[in-house]
């Protein structure tokens, strides 16, 4: 068993505001993930899937909170590397009787619906699906426009914008109401930002792209690693300055 462990430890949660929770990443290899209610229908939105070897942490913690894991009905992508993209798998067969519906961009969409092994595991890092104990297989994806208003019941309105940088496919979800950013791997808290030297990568856009999410409102900033922050334009714009330093290197 690859990671052996991680897949029997709770993933940590919390209610970041109502109707928002945010489950905290597992060791090696995975990512922090978001549930976000739709109280009109009683269902449940996904942001990202985890590495699978996780989902049944992320159930426990879901449970803890009172959430449903089988009220999961979409499930929103950010990018398309393994630590974001491998719990698909599972979660389409543990849900097998009312599969949810996956959502994503451009390049992240294709290689899904490709199966598109290579692309989701980013550069040579040694490790393979089996490792995961699963298989790619070719994946039946909601395609989505940039500038693309999703609404998850009347409460959340997020805007899709395209970010690359730290991958092709990257996109963040950004909700101008409640001033919820959810970057994937574009920028995290403390300063830091994504990897841009995977595949597909490019530090020039991630400057623009961080660039861009600066001028945006954010509050509550929801990154796909480390801890979350309710003071998110200031740690943006830490993070910007950061990654200006790096280029001014080159």
């Amino acid at each position: 068993m690859f990671f052996s462990g991680t897949e029997s430890s709770v993933k940590l949660g919390k209610k970041v505001i109502e109707g928002v929770y945010y489950f905290e990443e597992n060791p090696m290899l995975d990512c922090n993930q978001f549930i976000i209610t739709d109280k009109n229908k009683g269902e449940l939105a996904l942001f990202d899937s985890g590495n699978g070897l996780s989902l049944k942490g992320l159930f426990e913690g879901m449970n803890n909170l009172g959430l449903d894991y089988r009220k999961i009905t979409k499930v929103f992508l950010t990018h398309e590397h393994v630590d974001h993209v491998l719990g698909l798998y599972t979660l389409i067969k543990t849900l097998k009787n009312n599969p949810p519906e996956i959502y994503a961009y451009g390049e992240t969409a294709d290689i899904l619906e490709q199966g598109n092994e290579s692309k989701i595991f980013p550069g040579n890092l040694g490790i393979s699906p089996k490792m995961f104990n699963l298989e790619i297989i070719p994946l039946d994806i909601k395609k989505m426009n940039i500038d693309e208003t999703i609404n998850i019941g009347s409460e959340f309105t997020f805007q899709i914008y395209y970010t690359p940088g730290h991958s092709r496919g990257s996109v963040c979800y950004y909700e101008s109401n409640k001033k919820i950013l959810i970057p994937g791997d574009l920028v995290f808290t403390g300063g830091s930002f994504g990897r841009y030297d995977f595949p597909g990568g490019s530090l020039d856009m991630l400057i623009e792209s961080i660039k861009f999410v600066n001028n945006l409102d954010v509050n509550y900033l929801l990154p796909g690693h480390m801890g979350i922050s309710d003071n998110g334009n200031p740690q943006i714009d830490y993070s910007y300055k950061m990654v200006q330093s790096i280029k001014s290197f080159f």
